[in-house]
């Protein structure tokens, strides 16, 4: 079953992996959440955006993204879940 993990990009419509909307389609494969190259860069680590090189804003950088560490969500929203989890497990 697909889980929906959110994009480091902070909905930068250039990001290949999630087109701008912010979260992608991810699914585990026999091996768990495992690491994948980065569609923005290539695995370059530098994306080239209107004609400047800066680094990769899908991936930080790093060249491939990781599903099972996105990025933390910074709401009000994001802080509950946060609570949700340290006391109820998950």
């Amino acid at each position: 079953m697909p889980k929906r993990i959110r994009c480091a990009c902070r909905r930068n419509p250039d990001c290949k992996l999630c087109a701008g909307s912010g979260v992608y389609e991810y699914e585990p494969g026999p091996l768990g959440w495992m690491p994948f190259m980065c569609p923005t860069c290539e695995g370059r680590r530098e994306a080239t955006v209107e004609g400047k090189t800066e680094r990769c804003f899908t991936c930080s950088g790093a060249g491939s993204v990781d599903p099972a560490n996105p990025p933390r969500d910074t709401s009000t929203k994001g802080f509950m879940r946060d609570i949700w989890r340290i006391f109820m497990g998950g």
